[in-house]
């Protein structure tokens, strides 16, 4: 993440009073000559023309490398050779002030939003809330839990499962960096210079509270019991970077009993700015200063001092902005604000990993490109171009299936008669001389003429008639009033729902009768009605249903309500019974299903 510390980070309220702002002996060690760790990827980022590099972290699943910059794009790269990998866009504007990875993507952190994104650059979901007013920084609590600070009076506690926050009051100047040292303790600190110790479980309350620096906080790092910080002084208002990193022993400031002091200094060449611990080592850190200068560092307090020292090769008058450890300590990433990345790694370790338990980074599938050739080349070998391979089960389209190959024999022509006029036999062979009335080599077959294949192709043609398979055949209908019908008949309707036969007068209204039988209200109605007049359309109907219900599938026939149906004059009179012999071809059949509808549903009970 960038330099914690505000544009006007000094006031005369923020100066120290506690027993932790004493002065600190100087501890200064010449470092080694020959560097720890060396060059090994140098890259360009996407849009450095325009915005540097604010934030970067190495994946702790994967073999990749994160990186957000101040136009709010994020790009990741793969392996040591920071292979490019994945890149998109998270905010128009904001920059990206700090970036964690998960097991499911990563979380990207603006200014007023938490972005949410798997590692193939798809976004999940995008997290806005009003308390979010100015990020700066995030921490991962488990698996279902973060934790985001910033210039603001407030922490918030993010469940990452309901997608509700937890507002945490503090009392110091906002928090400006989280870091923890592996179990339930994190600090948190503001950028005025103070430092609250927190425990995750509960993080509403301060386990403890000092003043690391008396101007303002630049960054800070926890490993074990061991806090380092470095930041600015106040210099007759104006706020001076520190040449040195302080020490702070945890136990001794929580109040343990402990023979230590509970701070101790080390002296850089260079004021540092960025600061992290070696997470494969104890009592190891590195300490960057603006300018690019690494100091690895020894925090223990009997042996503290400088170990080794590298330059980070940055641009004149551009500063080293970012930097992270990967969890194997094989590598270091830094990012400079002119939009470059620079990858370090030990002197003897050319091919570093980032986790020693990566999993496999999902690739996109390889696009097998096809050689370019000029329209102009004649010397070009098509069959040099190799085929592409095919699925189980799937052939190329001009391999035709066998029953479309067909024998044909070039027709012999018929022999000469004159051979034949001369021709001796000597048993089943005969001799003849040769009458020369062809040349030598000359084809001794029929060449096709266009009219022989145009005749071939019409013979050809010429479809011969075949059966029509038996489900496909019309059936004929043939209805037995006194027996059961044919199987094969009644295996017609395979649906199980009844079905009313059409062989009786008046039968159009079968349609309507079954519209009736499938509304439930108006079958239930029916079904209870009961009354003595001898023809009642309505016990009919009710009569009919019972059958349809008890049926089974097979069809029934509407015989009696028929019946019924002829024996009343309103009926009649309005044109709706047919003639025995059929129906009138000349009846407009669906104006008379519309009458017959009208005329049932004024019937009573209906």
């Amino acid at each position: 993440m960038e330099y914690h510390y505000p544009d006007l980070c000094i006031t005369n309220e923020q100066l120290t009073t506690e027993h932790y702002g004493a002065e600190f002996t100087p501890q200064y060690i010449a470092p080694n000559q020959e560097a720890e760790y060396e060059i090994r990827s140098n890259i360009i980022v996407d849009g450095n023309d325009r915005f540097g590099v604010s934030a970067v972290v190495f994946d702790k699943y994967e073999e990749l490398i994160w990186m957000g910059e101040q136009g709010g794009h994020v790009t990741s790269y793969y392996g040591p050779n920071m292979q490019k990998y994945t890149s998109f866009q998270v905010h128009e504007s904001d920059q990206i002030r700090d970036i964690i990875t998960a097991e499911n993507g990563i979380y990207a952190l603006t200014k007023s939003a938490l972005r949410h994104q798997i590692r193939r650059g798809i976004p999940k979901h995008t997290y806005r809330s009003n308390n979010m007013t100015d990020m700066q920084c995030l921490y991962h609590v488990s698996t279902h839990k973060l934790l985001m600070g910033g210039h603001q009076d407030k922490l918030l506690e993010l469940d990452l499962t309901k997608m509700k926050e937890t507002v945490i009051l503090i009392q110091e100047e906002g928090c400006a960096v989280l870091r923890s040292n592996g179990s339930s303790l994190i600090a948190c600190g503001s950028a005025g210079g103070v430092v609250t110790l927190r425990d995750v479980r509960t993080p509403r309350s301060a386990v403890h509270t000092f003043r690391a620096h008396n101007a303002c906080l630049s960054d800070l790092d926890m490993q074990g019991d061991l806090l380092i910080t470095c930041g600015f002084a106040d210099s007759v208002g104006v706020a001076v970077a520190e040449p040195y990193v302080i020490v702070w022993d945890v136990r001794c400031l929580r109040g343990t009993q402990s023979a230590k002091e509970p701070a101790w200094s080390i002296q850089t060449a260079s004021p540092p700015l960025l600061l992290h611990f070696l997470p494969a080592f104890s009592g190891r850190a590195v300490a960057v200063s603006g300018d690019g200068h690494v100091a690895l560092l020894d925090v223990n307090a009997s042996s503290a001092g400088i170990q080794s020292v590298f330059q980070v090769d940055t641009q004149s008058s551009v500063e080293v902005s970012v930097m992270d450890v990967s969890s194997t300590s094989q590598a270091l990433i830094f990012g400079d604000q002119s939009g470059h990345l620079h990858l370090f790694s030990p002197r003897q370790n050319r091919e570093p990993v980032f986790n020693n338990f990566s999993r496999a980074t999902e690739f996109a599938d390889q696009v097998v490109g096809l050689p370019s050739v000029s329209f102009k080349d004649t010397t070009f070998q098509f069959s040099s171009v190799p085929m592409p391979p095919l699925t189980s089960g799937s052939r190329w389209f001009n391999a035709l299936p066998p029953e479309f190959y067909r024998k044909y024999y070039r027709k012999p022509k018929p022999i000469d008669p004159e051979v034949l006029k001369t021709m001796k036999m000597q048993g089943p062979i005969g001799y003849a001389p040769n009458p020369k009335t062809s040349k030598r080599n000359q084809i001794p077959y029929v060449e096709d003429t266009l009219e022989d294949l145009n005749a071939m192709k019409i013979s050809e043609n010429k479809i011969s008639p075949q059966p029509i398979p038996k489900h496909y055949q019309k059936l004929d209908l043939r209805y037995n009033k006194h027996g059961p019908n044919d199987p094969e008949l009644e295996a017609c309707n395979k649906t199980g729902l009844p079905g009313l036969e059409a062989i009786l007068p008046n039968a159009y209204c079968n349609s309507m009768l079954q519209v009736l039988y499938y509304t439930p209200p108006v079958k239930a109605t029916l079904l209870a009605h009961t009354c003595a007049k001898e023809f009642c359309l309505s016990c009919e109907l009710g009569f009919l249903f019972r059958m349809l219900d008890t049926s089974g599938g097979m069809p029934c026939q509407a015989g009696n309500f028929l019946r019924a149906f002829r024996t009343v004059p309103e009926a009649a009179a309005l044109g709706l019974i047919l003639p025995d012999r059929g129906p009138d071809t000349r009846v407009d059949v669906i104006a008379l299903i519309q009458s017959w509808n009208r005329f049932i549903l004024h019937q009573n009970p209906l």
